[in-house]
């Protein structure tokens, strides 16, 4: 295959994507493995249509600069949930909506000590929700796609470059071709990952009662939000009128959003965790080689599949571990406290409130879009276990201490309850308080250390006549009767 040789569209289309020489390499190598053109299906043959899928696939590779295309990401997202049927909230369900948001506040006031703040009270649709949370999957998600970006290429480079030394055996003719795409590589990671990243936005847009069905914030913390036909679709089916559901679900979303502007660390701790792990991402080589032996090139779903399948099944490190488990402990942390909440503020108004109670806690064991855009990008799970401990823990305690007692848990980052608390809920308050009663014994042996009274009687201090008693070590008190009888020999 040479400049003055004519080819098929399939064969056109390889030489304008990697060059005349790879692509010579490449089509030697498919016909290595049995692969005949004759047999792709009939676009491929039709010239049009593979310069329309050039011109497209070019497009996208020029258009996408960094780790993530975002233009792909949210234009599919939004058509998607077009596609799905998206009627915009009419006028008459955006103002229920907003009036159930406002009776939210109310109902809260009297459970929690979190204040509300000023509230912007939004009602969306499955669009505008995409648009309107676009910039924090920004920021959430591209910590991952660029350490997975990072760690493609260089996985790359050191297994397939110049001077590269490796047992692994690639299908004749296919390291050329790879050597010859490795540029284009962190481009095809972007598109793949923003592809991904659509499909499952698409799915949640049109799974979310507002705006934190993840548990992390994805607004900014002075708004709340309600999606009205999602309650409706939601509701169908319910034995609790659409009325209670949608009440019930407005005090989640404000139970959520009054957390987060209290609590100033937390959304800051969620995010950090995803970037710890994010800095750690490494590609398995071997998988790459898999990957590339698994393509069919008659079938453009393969590729996607065989990088999916191998490469990205990522081993974890000690710190990435770590990092997971505590934003899976935060994540059911923030679920179990507005859960507790939620009860106390619906049950003395919502007949049906303990049946609702109990369909989130369902909804959220069964997964969806939320936990596939988690685990898909870091493997996370959501661990209902973990929640209902949560909710556990913070029942105990404000039936102890009171819901302050329950609150002061936000107070700092350490106060919180740990995973293996968690397991454990029911010993929570015991262990708290031995180890307040250890931590109060240390601080006044230290305190006693610091004043110069540690090992002296209580009620002695130094100085004191009677804390001499009859040890000849002991300091001896100014004044005492032996410095009376040193005088008078002397005299």
């Amino acid at each position: 295959m040479n400049d003055n040789e004519s080819g098929t569209p399939f064969e056109d289309f390889l030489r304008s994507l990697l060059g005349d020489e790879a692509a010579a390499e490449a089509a030697r190598a498919l016909e290595a493995q049995g692969f005949d053109p004759a047999n792709l299906p009939p676009e491929f043959s039709d010239p049009a249509r593979m310069k329309a899928a050039l011109g497209q696939f070019q497009f996208l590779m020029n258009t996408t600069a960094g780790p993530v295309n975002w233009r792909v990401v949210e234009d599919s997202a939004k058509q998607a949930a077009y596609v799905s049927g998206d009627p915009s909230p009419t006028a008459t369900e955006a103002e229920a909506a907003r009036q159930a948001m406002t009776i939210a506040d109310l109902w809260l006031d009297a459970v929690t000590d979190f204040a509300s703040g000023p509230v912007t009270r939004d009602v969306w649709s499955k669009v505008a929700w995409v648009e309107h949370t676009i910039p924090t999957w920004k920021r959430i998600c591209e910590p991952v796609a660029l350490n997975v970006s990072r760690a493609l290429s260089g996985a790359l480079s050191e297994q397939f470059g110049e001077g590269a030394e490796s047992d692994v055996a690639l299908p004749d003719g296919m390291a050329a071709m790879l050597g010859k795409t490795q540029e284009m590589m962190p481009r095809l990671s972007a598109m793949m990952f923003s592809a991904q990243l659509a499909r499952a936005l698409g799915a949640l847009a049109g799974e979310s009662f507002g705006t934190f069905d993840t548990g992390i914030p994805l607004s900014d913390t002075s708004h709340a939000a309600l999606l009205p036909h999602n309650v409706a679709q939601f509701a169908d089916g319910l034995d609790a009128p659409f009325e209670e559901v949608r009440q019930f679900l407005a005090v989640r979303e404000a139970a959520h959003r009054r957390l987060f502007a209290s609590v100033p660390w937390l959304e800051g701790d969620l995010v950090r965790a995803v970037e710890r792990y994010a800095s750690q991402i490494a590609i398995d080589t071997e998988a790459i080689a898999q990957a590339a032996r698994s393509v069919d090139p008659s079938d453009p779903q393969s590729v996607e599949s065989a990088l999916s399948g191998g490469v990205f099944a990522l081993s974890t490190t000690p710190d990435q571990r770590r990092a997971l488990t505590r934003l899976e402990t935060m994540l059911a942390l923030i679920e179990g406290w507005v859960e507790v909440v939620t009860a106390r503020a619906t049950l003395p108004y919502l007949p049906h409130a303990d049946a609702l109670r109990e369909m989130m806690r369902r909804r959220r064991a069964s997964g969806g879009p939320a936990e596939e855009i988690l685990g898909s990008l870091m493997g996370l799970k959501m661990r209902p276990r973990q929640a209902r401990g949560a909710a556990e823990i913070f029942t105990l305690v404000e039936a102890d201490g009171g819901r302050d007692a329950r609150e002061a848990l936000w107070s700092h980052p350490d106060m919180v309850p740990s995973d293996t608390e968690l397991a454990t809920p029911d010993t929570f308050l015991t262990l708290r308080r031995a180890a307040a009663e250890e931590d109060a014994d240390i601080d006044a042996a230290l305190n006693s250390l610091l004043d110069g009274t540690l090992g002296w009687a209580e009620g002695l201090e130094p100085g004191d006549e009677a804390g001499a008693g009859s040890d000849a070590s002991a300091p001896k008190a100014l004044g005492s009767e032996d410095d009376d009888t040193d005088t008078r020999e002397s005299e």
